[in-house]
């Protein structure tokens, strides 16, 4: 019945007409999963966040809820000097740990916090025009890039699994460097998915590559009434850029970390090496 009910909505809304502000009729949780490696060991290590997509008609946003609650308070005069206030209160703390040689970290404060945003990575889907706009960040600055969606070009396969009791067909894709595997579901007719991944004839309900080091999986859905989603956009505070080239500069910070933390903050944070690369590599892997 769940199911049923799902489909004949989805169905009615695509066909209506909405106010001038967009809103979204449906939302979907995923977990995104990504690898690391120990470099001293030699494990493998899963890391895992949290996902949520919003979809309306015709547009799409998918964001991370943690980093959209912080951008949400810094764009609210009072909940801008909440941050700030326990930002500066982090940085101190963070000083005197490392004058009296403690490991606890500016990063681990803001952790216990909740002031530490999740992924910055956040994109808009505008399935009238073909094109995902994509916010992004690297060492502080913010960047936006345009991608097409017609990159991605699906295969139908035979497979078939249920997810999240739903019955799924398998597609397979070759996507900026990776090779895709994904279940959607007809029942759910949005041709939409999770992060950048979309254009099949359902809802995208789980996807991983073919090495194994990124996936998504569903973790819940439901019909809703929410405003589509605010990017919180500052025109001048975010710079225009590609695909391509904000990749090769968070290849390039990734590398050079430390040095660039120092840099930012005056010599007053420095960090390790950290004990395990932060990713075997970026999800899309072309920009090499």
């Amino acid at each position: 019945m769940k199911r049923v009910l799902i489909y004949l909505f989805c169905s009615i809304v695509s066909f209506s007409v909405f106010a001038e502000s967009p809103r979204a009729f449906l939302k979907a949780e995923y977990e995104y999963m990504s690898k690391t490696i120990n470099t001293n060991t030699g494990d493998t290590l899963s890391n895992n966040k949290n996902f949520v997509l919003r979809i309306g008609n015709g547009k799409s946003f998918y964001f991370d809820p943690q980093t959209n609650r912080i951008d949400s308070l810094e764009n609210d005069p009072h909940g801008k000097i909440m941050l700030e206030q326990a930002n500066d209160a982090a940085m101190q703390k963070a000083i005197a740990n490392m004058n009296e040689g403690l490991g606890e970290t500016w990063f681990d404060i803001r952790e216990k916090m909740g002031i530490n945003r999740g992924s910055r990575y956040k994109n808009m889907k505008d399935f009238n025009t073909r094109t995902i706009t994509v916010w992004d960040s690297q060492m502080g600055d913010r960047y936006r890039y345009a991608v097409e969606m017609d990159d991605l070009q699906w295969e139908l396969a035979d497979s078939t699994k249920p997810v999240l009791d739903y019955e799924c067909q398998l597609a397979v894709a070759d996507y900026h460097g990776r090779k895709w595997y994904a279940w959607f579901t007809p029942e759910i007719p949005m041709q939409d998915g999770p992060w950048q991944l979309c254009g099949l004839p359902g809802l995208i309900m789980q996807a991983i590559t073919a090495d194994g080091d990124y996936g998504f999986t569903i973790k819940g859905i439901q019909q809703c009434d929410e405003p589509l989603g605010d990017p919180y956009e500052n025109l001048d505070k975010i710079f225009r850029t590609t695909r391509i080239a904000i990749l090769r500069m968070k290849d390039y910070g990734n590398r050079n970390r430390a040095a660039q933390v120092s840099a930012l903050t005056g010599g007053k944070v420095n960090i390790q090496q950290a004990e395990y690369k932060e990713n075997i590599d970026y999800i899309e892997t072309d920009y090499h």
